[in-house]
């Protein structure tokens, strides 16, 4: 059933963590390339994510890895 939350488990506290320091990793580059407005958007996104919701944070996580895939390459 997409958009349904269903029960924690401890794998699903490892996959959020990922996204958090995936994140901060991404936020990095972002401030040292001066892409402000995308650092924004994409923190608002990470504090927005639903972390009882599988599928959001697996999405969020993937859209993380491209960046930092596009970010790394770039420095």
């Amino acid at each position: 059933m997409p958009g349904m939350t269903s029960p924690w488990r401890v794998n699903d506290v490892v996959a959020y963590d990922r996204v958090r320091e995936t994140a901060v990793t991404v936020f990095a580059l972002l401030h040292a390339a001066s892409l402000r407005d995308e650092l924004a958007g994409l923190r608002s996104d990470v504090l927005a994510v639903d972390a009882y919701d599988r599928s959001a944070v697996a999405a969020l996580q993937a859209r993380l890895d491209d960046r930092l895939r596009e970010l790394s390459v770039d420095a």
